[in-house]
Formats: C-alpha cells, structure tokens, sequence
C-alpha cells in the first residue's frame, strides 16, 4: 500500500502554527542496472525512435480494428431484419426465455419480490400456506399423480419399443423379399444360360445341316461338270448327223435334177426323130 504524502506544514490541516522544517529525503542510489539502461537509451536513442515509432503504428492498427468492430456493431444495431440476440445482453435475453416459459403456463418464482421482503415478518406473498395433514394429503396426491405419470411413461417407453420392433419385422420383410427376389433373378439366369445353351446346339444343328447341303449342292455340280462333256459330244454328234442328213438330201436334189435333164433330153430327142 502507498505511503501517504504528509504536508510539510504540519499535521493533516497545513496549520502555519504547526509549521516543520523540510527535510530532504534521502535518494535511494540507482542500481547499477538502471546506470546501465540509461547508457543503453542514450547510445541507442534514434533505435528507440524507431521502436516507439513502430509501436505507435500497432496502436494505430488496434484503435482501427477496433473502430472497425465498432462499426460493424453498429451496423448490426440499425439493420432491422437481424436477429436482436446479436446484440442485446444475457437479462434481456433471460426475459425473452422467461416469456416463453411463461406462454407454456409455467408461474415462475419471484426471487426478488421474496428475497426484499423482511426477514422477520411473514411473506404475505405465500399466502396462508397448508397444515401439515393437509400437505402431506396434497404430497401423497402429487405423490400418486407422479407414480401415474410414471407409468404412462413406461407405457410410451413400451410403446416406442413396440414399434421399433415393428420396425425392424418390416425391415426384416424387406430383406425377405429381397432375398426372394434374388433368387428369382438368379433362377432366370439360369433359365437364360439354358436358352443359350439351346440357342447354341440349334445353330450348331443348322451349321451342320447347311453343310450337308454344301456337300450335296458339291455333287450335283460335280455331276452337272462331268455331263457337260457327253452333252457336248451329244450334240457334236447331232451337228455331224446333220450335216450328213444335208448333203444326203443334196445328192438326192442333184441326182433328181440330173434325172430331170436325162428325161428332158430323152423327150428332145423323140420329138426330133419325128
């Protein structure tokens, strides 16, 4: 704690009459660390400067994110459409609280209004208050009312687990018939491999039948070759007969018209005789 200053002229009043001589006080001698610093400052003066210069830069760097946040503040206080827990203090939002519990029916408790009330009188604010037969009977009704409300809620709790177990059967069914729907899927693709199959040995079949009828369409064409030869000899022949039948009919021609003449002559020569 400081010492108190005392007034030189005497007393706590500064009476003249209770005037005292001054007397000096005796200056402590510095420690040789503060003759050090002072050496230090004055040898490094302009470098303190510069130091004092960049923490005034700081300060004005502070002042203005401080302004700034100020202002921001501000702004969130004239803008309408925020919400007011932005700004406004922990009671004002604990009456806000209150009033919502209040729109529920809760009667919430005067701390106040029974704690100014005297210490030594009665709080009128109570009321008359209960006999003690009559708040045990009050407690024992709470008390039952409370063993109901209990097993009501056991009930629910029965209840919710009923239906999670519903829930469960359901998911359950799902996966049943999942699992039926994946063998359905895997017995079609059975029943496709074996269409497959079948589809296969049918067009091996008509591979195999469409070779038969290369091989036979082969011979037939081998036998229409080996025919192309008599055919021509046939009809080489045919030619030759022909043309043999030809000059046959014309030696009868000529044998005919030589005949004609011999006649003619025969008659030429009767027909002079006379």
């Amino acid at each position: 704690m400081p010492r108190t200053k005392m007034n030189p002229k005497g007393g706590l009043t500064g009476s003249k009459h209770f005037e005292k001589p001054e007397v000096p006080e005796a200056t402590p001698e510095k420690p040789n660390m503060e003759n050090i610093a002072e050496r230090i400052k004055a040898k490094f003066d302009s470098g303190r400067e510069t130091a004092q210069t960049v923490a005034n830069g700081v300060s004005a760097v502070a002042s203005g994110v401080k302004n700034a946040a100020n202002g921001v503040k501000a702004v969130r206080r004239a803008f309408g459409g925020g919400s007011p827990l932005v700004t406004e203090g922990a009671s004002e939002v604990l009456d806000q609280a209150k009033q919502i519990a209040s729109g529920y029916g809760v009667e919430l408790v005067d701390v106040k209004g029974h704690m100014s009330s005297d210490p030594y009188e009665v709080d009128d604010s109570l009321g008359e208050g209960y006999t003690a037969k009559e708040a045990n009977e009050k407690k024992l009704k709470i008390q039952r009312q409370n063993n109901k409300l209990d097993v009501r809620l056991e009930r629910i709790k029965q209840k919710r687990k009923i239906v999670s177990i519903a829930t469960e059967e359901i998911k359950l069914v799902g996966d049943l018939i999942d699992y039926a729907t994946t063998g359905i899927e895997t017995a079609t693709k059975v029943v496709n491999n074996q269409i497959a199959d079948t589809n296969y040995q049918l067009k091996q079949s008509k591979l195999e039948e469409s070779e038969e009828l290369l091989v036979q369409q082969q011979i037939r064409t081998q036998g229409t070759i080996n025919l192309t030869e008599g055919v021509r000899t046939e009809w080489d022949l045919k030619f030759k007969k022909k043309e043999a039948d030809n000059k046959r009919l014309e030696l009868e021609v000529e044998g005919a018209l030589r005949q004609n003449e011999r006649k003619l002559e025969e008659i030429e020569a009767l027909l002079l005789a006379d």
